[in-house]
């Protein structure tokens, strides 16, 4: 692997040299440039927290549409359920927001579960942000908020979705009060030589992915120093899982199709790591490539016309009013040509998958909410203990 990394890095130094004047040209936007400070971080209580990152968005986040102040506030640090004594604390992942646990955090909230979620710094503002970003500082954010809320409840659960897992393994992996983990889309190892290679290529190359922002919950150009971090965070979390293994109950939700994870690793490294015997695996995808002992749930669902699950579907509902069906957000770059994603960007219909997916006769969007969303909650109450029979306040 040391070897294919060397070599990897070696064609990627060649093309970040030619690339490299095309990128600066491409980056005078301010969107591209760094805010002059950071998002507030290690502030307390939890509400001051969250009214010094609101008031530090309203002034340095480049907004994508007409309503800046409603895109400050699904991009600043939320909780809800407040008081109750069973938390939950959510970690984004990279280039996302809060926003992305709308949907779960308030069926828990409904259900008497306390629900914290961060702004890792970086994040919500303007993609040049992210050249500032660290994974040190990632996982500084994410303990101390972590140890913060470990005081106001009894029983503390984390809950990462991608690069946010790997914060939240190493977070439980210090600490002996975690009483379970909630993992969605585990971003354990990248697919891509690019993030591999990222620490190494800061210098020669500041932005090899820039696109139009249109989203207002995530960013859809990404720095190399962005990458760099993630790759310093799957380092982190396959060290801390060799040190310390899990052993509270886990969930990993786990999109066969994800195009940015490999499954497989994450697959191999919960069979090896994770070893309490209610922790379980949900395979949103198909039973022969399913790992052992995983519950599988089929995502060719042609009456859906979805074809796979994506790395971003998990955690969104159907009824998300930007993800879920109908949603205001369709995202049609999905690798799949410039017709079929003009196509798809005229209103045709489609079918759904990750990146990169396509079929002779079909255009794709991306996949960006999860049809299992039900099946899954009910995997996450049981882990938390919730009662099933519990009545869900209106």
């Amino acid at each position: 692997m040391k070897l294919f990394r060397l070599f990897c890095l070696v064609i990627l130094v060649i093309a970040g040299s030619v690339m490299l004047l095309s990128s600066c040209q491409q980056t005078r936007d301010v969107r591209f440039s760094p805010s002059a400070s950071l998002v507030p971080t290690t502030i307390t209580p939890f509400s001051a927290y969250q009214q010094a990152v609101a008031t530090w968005l309203s002034g340095h986040r480049q907004a994508t549409g007409p309503d800046k102040r409603w895109e400050v506030q699904i991009n600043t640090p939320f909780e809800c359920g407040v008081g109750n004594t069973k938390g939950v604390f959510f970690i984004h992942g990279l280039g996302d927001s809060p926003y992305f646990f709308q949907d779960v955090a308030q069926r828990l909230c409904d259900q008497d579960v306390w629900v914290r979620a961060i702004l890792l710094p970086g994040h919500g503002s303007k993609p040049g942000d992210m050249l500032n970003a660290s994974y040190e500082l990632w996982q500084q954010t994410t303990n101390f908020y972590v140890d913060e809320f470990s005081r106001e409840v009894d029983a503390l659960y984390l809950a990462g979705f991608s690069t946010g897992t790997n914060l939240a393994v190493v977070a439980a992996g210090q600490r002996n009060d975690i009483n379970g983990l909630l993992l969605f889309s585990p971003a354990f190892e990248s697919r891509f030589a690019v993030t591999w290679l990222a620490p190494y290529l800061t210098g020669i190359f500041s932005w090899p992915n820039v696109e139009p922002e249109d989203n207002p919950t995530r960013y859809n150009s990404m720095a190399m120093q962005g990458f760099a971090a993630y790759q310093k965070s799957v380092d982190a979390v396959q060290a801390s899982l060799q040190q310390q293994p899990v052993i509270v109950p886990a969930l990993l939700v786990v999109p066969e199709g994800d195009s940015v994870v490999d499954v497989n690793t994450v697959a191999k490294l919960y069979t090896a790591y994770f070893r309490h015997p209610t922790s379980q695996l949900l395979w949103l995808g198909e039973e022969e490539d399913a790992p052992a002992d995983s519950q599988v749930l089929s995502m060719q669902i042609p009456a859906q016309r979805i074809g796979a699950a994506s790395h971003m579907s998990v955690l969104f509902s159907a009824a998300n009013p930007l993800y879920g069906v109908g949603g205001t957000q369709r995202i049609c770059d999905n690798g799949q040509g410039s017709s079929k994603t003009k196509r798809c960007e005229a209103g045709e219909e489609v079918w759904y998958g990750p990146w990169g997916l396509t079929e002779e006769g079909k255009v794709f969007a991306r996949l960006t909410y999860n049809p299992y969303f039900d099946t899954m909650m009910g995997a996450i109450e049981q882990l938390l203990e919730i009662d099933p029979q519990e009545v869900v306040k209106e």
